[in-house]
């Protein structure tokens, strides 16, 4: 995998994607259970924070030229 523009701004959109999609998830999830807006907006924000933080530092891992 090179280390282009392309190739990065390609997956940080596919973490972002993956990342929403997570949080979204986790917010549904939380407000079924709690029926609580505050909660299922910070259960889905957190998610998304956690979930978007740990794509990046995997895909900047994979993106090294010495991995």
């Amino acid at each position: 995998m090179g280390n282009t523009v392309a190739n990065r701004v390609m997956l940080l959109l596919i973490a972002v994607l993956a990342a929403s999609l997570a949080g979204t998830i986790a917010g549904w999830i939380t407000s079924e259970i709690e029926q609580s807006i505050g909660k299922a907006l910070l259960a889905g924000g957190t998610a998304f924070g956690g979930t978007l933080a740990l794509l990046l530092v995997t895909f900047n891992f994979l993106t090294r030229s010495d991995a």
